[in-house]
């Protein structure tokens, strides 16, 4: 039996010796792999990353982190099954909940994302950076008073914090609250001149207050900051389709969707120029796709409406108006008496 004994114990350390071993391999692979991501060799960190998992099936961080060089990537299905792997191998590890939520957000699985986003409240109620994305799911879906209160939960953890600042602002343009919009914005350019989404929301607030000239001033000052910033530049074509200046809307309008192929607003915008100019079958092409790849972008259903009726399709613009009414749009009860 003293053998038999002595045989288990030798046995168990040999045992605890690999374990540590290959704790140490999968610990290496992360860390490299994590320097591999930080300089955007997503190759490199893929591979780190799988040899870590490949000694542990179950190794979160390296799970979760696989899940980020996926997203990097814009391939964002990956991630999200990558993220789901991570919680089916620790349901309470929340990197992953975050991560996956702003997978579903740019897949605008708006919804799933806030599932996500709920229960990493209920681990961190004191979070300004849950509350933050919270607003910002609720933006999209325009759910504008309730993306104001998340914002201002965020700001009252947080009240420094710039890109709350920014996105609370641009909520209340949002809301046709342009005064307190400004402050916001003002407020954050006190804390960081250089952040140029303020410039690019400021932009947009003195366009809708017809300050054409001040609008394009400040859209270019974002521009100085992001030169190809694609919504820059097609709020830059908006301003120039305001001011009738159609030729440079246009440029600006086709180089934010080279860009970003998947910019709803720039075809939203580019449709807009085809019913300035009177190609009205090219406006509903361009305004049926923006519709599809983003149902929330502003004014969709009234630029739409508008481009339909314009074909003589009457039955079809006045179901378009009368969405536009129903999501808040800039529509006016003239338009809508016409479809009675």
């Amino acid at each position: 039996m003293k053998r038999n004994f002595t045989f288990l114990i030798i046995l168990s350390l040999f045992l605890a010796a690999c374990g540590a071993k290959n704790d140490t391999q999968k610990q290496r692979f992360l860390i490299r792999g994590n320097e591999a991501l930080s300089q955007q060799d997503y190759r490199e960190a893929s591979r780190f990353f799988s040899e870590a998992i490949k000694i542990d099936s179950c190794y979160t961080p390296a799970i979760n982190n696989l899940g980020i060089v996926y997203f990097e990537q814009a391939q964002y299905t990956k991630a999200i099954q990558e993220y789901q792997r991570a919680i089916q191998c620790d349901p309470q590890y929340l990197d992953a909940y975050m991560n996956r939520s702003n997978a579903f957000y740019e897949r605008r699985e708006y919804y799933s994302a806030l599932e996500d986003l709920k229960y990493a409240e209920s681990q961190m109620p004191d979070s300004s950076t849950v509350y933050f994305r919270k607003g910002l799911v609720k933006a999209k879906l325009r759910k504008f008073d309730e993306a104001l209160n998340e914002f201002n939960t965020a700001l009252e953890l947080d009240s420094a914090n710039v890109e709350t600042l920014i996105n609370r602002g641009s909520v209340k343009y949002y809301m046709h609250d342009l005064e307190a919009a400004e402050a916001d914005l003002k407020k954050a350019l006190d804390l960081d001149v250089e952040q140029s989404n303020a410039y690019n929301s400021l932009a947009l607030i003195e366009e809708q207050r017809g300050n054409y000239d001040k609008a394009l001033e400040l859209v270019n000052m974002a521009l100085t900051y992001e030169s190809l910033q694609p919504y820059f530049l097609n709020n830059r074509g908006f301003i120039y389709l305001q001011k009738g200046e159609l030729e440079k809307a246009k440029k600006d309008i086709d180089r934010s969707i080279t860009l970003d192929s998947k910019n709803a607003w720039a075809y939203r915008n580019k449709g807009w120029y085809y019913y300035q100019t009177e190609q009205y079958d090219e406006a509903v092409k361009l305004l049926a796709h923006a519709l599809k790849l983003d149902e929330f972008v502003s004014n969709i259903h009234l630029y739409y409406g508008l481009a339909l009726r314009a074909t003589g399709d009457e039955k079809a613009a006045c179901k378009q108006l009368f969405l536009a009414k129903e999501n808040k749009e800039d529509v006016t009860e003239e338009l809508l008496d016409s479809c009675q």
